[in-house]
């Protein structure tokens, strides 16, 4: 064996060991270095440094690198090494970094490849039928049948029918997702995420015309009680009943939570849980405590309430928690929180909500209300 072949095999086993965590056992006995060297050679196969060197494998100059690592390889004062074990010792250097850089590369693909992506909602949702046959419904891919249509965005169903059918659908909008859908009436209908609304394919002319919001998010345009000789508008959710005559408004009645939120923006709805009833003026919300059954009337800042519509969170002091309960449906993602403290730390702030969910986080750690976060595969903890 050479000097050559021994020192590409040392180099080989040493970066070996490097890159497993373990001690370069071969290279401490090895009797080509002296230990001073020794340590400088370990220093250059660091794998921070072999990181930023793979980062200019793309501009290299053979030349004027073996040049550089000639000079890092010298003492201040004096040479570390003969002529020829300079040259060793450069050598050993490349084809190590090479060696390790190999590993680093591979190891990143590898996880990179394990690791699920997260990225923001986008327009998504299944189609349950009348015979329970589901239909995925999402951006980009056409579906039709006899009674709807959709663009991969919305759900068109047909208007004016003469035959009532009594048929009901489902539309649910998974974690991650949002939808629209146009009923037979006219009414427009905005799903957020994690959100399941129950309708007719057509309503019977003259009757109440009834939805109901079995859970989550949706914000209603209610085609007006005038183009359906008179019919009021009904939405049913946990316990109440939102009686419409033609308005705008937003419910939000998730799973888990206690509390469900009615906000009314245009017209005029009655809010009624058990035997009574409230009146919402534009501006005005309930909150009904889903157990207690108790009902709370207060005017809001509607645009907090309604900004997910327009394609944006929008928050005004609220609790972290609440916030996180927000980003983990629309993100897809569990979100936990180092301490208990944090929990009730609040935000205020007007966030896009096609960002990259890193861009929210840093956002909201720049505000210095939270020291730093980790995301580890679909997992974020804030601490």
């Amino acid at each position: 064996m050479t000097i050559y072949d021994h020192i590409f095999s040392l180099a080989k086993k040493t970066a070996k060991a490097l890159s497993k965590g373990e001690e370069p056992v071969d290279l401490h006995a090895s009797n080509v270095f002296d230990e001073e060297n020794k340590e400088h050679l370990l220093e250059a196969l660091r794998e921070e440094a072999v990181e930023y060197n793979v980062k200019q494998l793309q501009s290299i100059d053979t030349q004027k690198d073996w040049e550089k690592v000639a000079l890092r390889l010298k003492h201040k004062r004096k040479p570390l090494l003969a002529p020829f074990y300079k040259v060793a010792a450069i050598v050993f250097v490349l084809i190590s970094v090479g060696f390790v850089a190999h590993i680093i590369l591979n190891k990143k693909e590898h996880t990179e490849l394990e690791s699920p992506q997260i990225i923001a909602g986008t327009d998504k949702a299944i189609l349950t039928l009348e015979d329970g046959s589901q239909v995925a419904l999402q951006k980009g891919i056409p579906f039709q049948n006899e009674l709807v249509t959709s663009n991969g965005e919305r759900l068109d169903y047909e208007r004016g029918q003469t035959k009532f059918n009594t048929a009901f659908n489902y539309l649910t909008v998974p974690r991650g997702g949002k939808y629209q859908i146009a009923l037979s009436d006219g009414t427009e209908v905005w799903l957020n995420a994690a959100t399941k609304l129950k309708y007719p394919v057509a309503f019977k002319p003259g009757e109440t015309r009834v939805v109901e919001l079995l859970y989550g998010e949706a914000y209603f345009d209610v085609s007006p009680s005038t183009k359906h000789q008179g019919s009021r508008f009904k939405v049913a959710t946990k316990g109440q009943e939102v009686v419409v005559l033609g308005t705008e408004f937003n419910i939000k009645a998730y799973e888990g939570e206690n509390q469900v939120f009615t906000t009314l923006v245009e017209g005029k709805v009655d809010v009624k849980v058990n035997e009574h009833s409230e009146s919402l003026s534009p501006g005005e919300q309930t909150v009904m405590h889903v157990l207690s059954r108790e009902v709370i009337k207060k005017t809001v800042d509607i645009k907090y309430d309604i900004a997910w519509v327009k394609g944006y969170f929008n928050f005004k002091d609220k609790p972290l928690k609440e916030i996180m309960k927000v980003l983990s449906r629309w993100y897809d993602v569990e979100i936990y929180f180092e301490s208990n403290d944090l929990e009730q730390v609040k935000f205020s702030g007007l966030l896009n909500r096609n960002q990259h969910i890193e861009d929210i986080l840093n956002g909201i750690q720049n505000t210095n209300i939270i020291n730093a976060y980790e995301i580890k595969n679909k997992m974020i903890t804030i601490k």
